[in-house]
Parts: C-alpha cells; sequence; structure tokens
C-alpha cells in the first residue's frame, strides 16, 4: 500500500505493520502506547510510521530472544488494486496499456526518475552467446546471470540507478534469447526472443498489451522473493533471478502453461473443466480472490486481441468455455486464460506463458527492488505453531 507524505500512514498500513488487527491498533492508542491523528479530508486516522516500526521491531514471542533485524510489513507504491482496477502508481491499466508502447508503461511503473529521462546504462551483450539449447523458460535466468557477470556494476544499490537499469537489462536479455537480433521496439524484440516474428506488427501489438497488463500485481510471491534478496543488498541480477525462481510454480508464472492446454483445438472443453474440477477443484485460467467480478487484465488484453484478424475462432472458444465454467463455479476468466489466448493466436508455445511472465514482472520487481534498498534489511520471524 503507497504510504501518505512524510512519515505519516494510514491506520491499515499501521496494522498490517504490526500484525494486528485495527480494533487492537485503536486500543494501543486509548492506553497511551501510540498517538494517532485526524487531518481533513482523510478516512482514516494517521500514525507516526517510526513509532509502529518501534513497536513491532519490539515485538517478540514470550520467552524469544530480541530481534536482530527490524521485523515490518512491505510499503510499496509500485501497484495498487482498487474497486476491481489495476492501477500503476495510480494510473488505471487501461490509461497505461493506451501510451502506446511497452517502454512508456515501464517507465510509470519503474518510477519518476526513469519517466524523467534518467539515463540508464547500456549492457554488454556477450558474443556468440547461443541459448537455444535451453527450454525456453529457463533463458531468462540465465541471460540475466550473463549480463551480471560482464557487468562491474551488477552489485550497485543505488534507488535511481537500478530503475535506470531495468529496462536495458531487460533489453539485452532479449537480445540473447532472440540471438542477437537487434530490435528499437522492446515488444518486438520480445516476440522475437520467443520464436515469433517481430515485423507482424498485430503479434507486437497482441503481445505489448499482455506485457503492458503482466508488468507488476503488487506483493506476489516473485516480488517478495527478490525484496527479501533485496533486503539482503544483493543486486539487481540476483534479486532478479530470485524471481524468476519463484515464478518457475505452477500456481504462479507458470500458470498461463495449464491455461494453454483448455483452448487447443480438438478436445471436448467439457471434458477438460470436468477433469481439472475433479483433480483440482478449480479451472486453471478462472477465478483471482482479488477481483471477484472479473480481472480486468484479462478484460484488457482480450478485447485487444480480439481486434486482431484472424481470432474469430479462437474467441469463440473462449467464450463457450468462459460460459461452461461460470456455469459450473461461477469463477470468471483471469490474466492466465488471456494470456493462454494470445499464444494461441501468435502460434507460440505453452511454455512461452512462464517468459512471457518473467519478462514483463523484470519492470515490476526492479521496482520492488528499487524500494527495498530504501527500506531497512528484513528478517522473518518464527512462530511456534503450538503457542
Amino acid at each position: 500500500m503507497a504510504m501518505t507524505s512524510g512519515t505519516w500512514i494510514t491506520t491499515t498500513e499501521a496494522a498490517q505493520r504490526l500484525g494486528v488487527k485495527r480494533a487492537t491498533l485503536y486500543a494501543y492508542v486509548s492506553r497511551g502506547l501510540l498517538r494517532s491523528e485526524r487531518r481533513p479530508g482523510q478516512q482514516e486516522s494517521l500514525f507516526d510510521r517510526a513509532q509502529i516500526d518501534a513497536m513491532a521491531s519490539a515485538t517478540r514471542p514470550p520467552g524469544g530472544p530480541q530481534p536482530v533485524l527490524r521485523f515490518r510489513s512491505i510499503a510499496t507504491s509500485v501497484s495498487s488494486q482498487t474497486e476491481g482496477d489495476l492501477l500503476y502508481r495510480g494510473h488505471p491499466l487501461s490509461e497505461v496499456v493506451s501510451l502506446g508502447s511497452l517502454e512508456e508503461a515501464a517507465a510509470i511503473v519503474l518510477g519518476s526518475a526513469v519517466a524523467q529521462g534518467v539515463p540508464g546504462p547500456d549492457p554488454s551483450v556477450p558474443a556468440g552467446v547461443d541459448l537455444s539449447s535451453l527450454p525456453l523458460e529457463r533463458r531468462m535466468p540465465v541471460a540475466v546471470q550473463l549480463l551480471a557477470a560482464a557487468d562491474p556494476f551488477a552489485s550497485d544499490t543505488d534507488p535511481a540507478r537500478v530503475r535506470a537499469a531495468a529496462v536495458p537489462t531487460l533489453r539485452a536479455a532479449l537480445t540473447l534469447l532472440a540471438g542477437g537480433q537487434g530490435q528499437s521496439d522492446l515488444a518486438a524484440l520480445a516476440l522475437a526472443a520467443l520464436g515469433g516474428s517481430p515485423s507482424a506488427r498485430a503479434d507486437v501489438a497482441a503481445l505489448r498489451v499482455l506485457l503492458v497488463a503482466l508488468l507488476d500485481h503488487g506483493l506476489t510471491a516473485s516480488t517478495v522473493a527478490a525484496r527479501v534478496t533485496a533486503s539482503t543488498r544483493a543486486g539487481l541480477h540476483d534479486c532478479l533471478c530470485a524471481a524468476y525462481a519463484a515464478m518457475a510454480g505452477p500456481l504462479h508464472g507458470a500458470a498461463p502453461v495449464a491455461a494453454h492446454a483448455l483452448l487447443t483445438d480438438g478436445v471436448d472443453p467439457a471434458v477438460l473443466v470436468a477433469r481439472s474440477l475433479r483433480e483440482r477443484g478449480a479451472v486453471a485460467g478462472f477465478g483471482h480472490f482479488l477481483y471477484p467480478d472479473g480481472d480486468p487484465r484479462a478484460d484488457v488484453v482480450l478485447e485487444a486481441l480480439w481486434r486482431r484478424r484472424g481470432t474469430t475462432r479462437l474467441r469463440r472458444r473462449v467464450e463457450s468455455l468462459a460460459a461452461l465454467v461460470a456455469e459450473r463455479t461461477g469463477a470468471l476468466p483471469n490474466i492466465d486464460l488471456a494470456s493462454a489466448a494470445v499464444l494461441h493466436a501468435l502460434g507460440l508455445p505453452a511454455e512461452s506463458g512462464e517468459v512471457v511472465f518473467q519478462v514483463a514482472r523484470t519492470v515490476g520487481v526492479a521496482a520492488h527492488v528499487a524500494e527495498e534498498y530504501a527500506e531497512e534489511p528484513l528478517r522473518w520471524r518464527g512462530r511456534d505453531p503450538q503457542g
């Protein structure tokens, strides 16, 4: 959640940082343990962040050791979900998609320093590297580590420089994946890295919308993995690889792979849905706890995809599947199904879904890493499950 200006934070964030309910927070105020302020126009009381963090640092299990490092919740302003919409630093997803380029959308997510044109580094792309023998979904982590080995500033933890390095690092990694192909347009380069044709303008446009929709989604598993790594003051490249490792799970970055199978021609969707419900109790590509009324990312991506010529048959498949799942479970399509639909339309294999996720989230992860460098080191606190 974004912080308010200065050192004051909202009641919601204060409760999250302490790991208590709002009622408990107000009880602390009434007992004189905390102070709060109510300002005109504010719906919530405000709390002093330093005072909240000091209390969080002092909190420990009975008889347990004093914490070595500060325990805290994570404050972030990269993205938020408000009233069923996804916002990148306060900008609705639909607005960011309309900017017209992946680079402009990345600048929004990374923050004002990049948006205002702070120059980024020009990573040296190792020559003669062939990653084609590796599984498609394993190439990005290897490419990023190769770039780290050739970058004398890979351990730089200055937040502004990390933000400025994000897109150049992504571009260099995609160039390695694309076998050295150079493309001025970042979305076209991403398509080349996936094995598609960067000259197919309709394909590039569809992929660009998908990438923008996936740039960030708050404190996901991969983001937290990267922030924990950043809290040790590891460099950007290592933080990205920590995030990629978390993305490899079928419940996160690899989720579109399962959804991809649902859209394969020649297989009865009713059979697939019944099997999925029987084996997993849910259908891949449907439902999201943050968006009970529908995933706005899926809406934006599918709307753009249906404008592409030659998608009529695929659209019927998606709509038929959606109607079937809605009847059986009430769940609506999410970004994983939309991602799978784009891959089908572009003729890309299922494992491309994880790579698309890696490519897009490289931007969001870098933004979170830059935030984390400005925080005190993070440490997990164990809790006795019997306590």
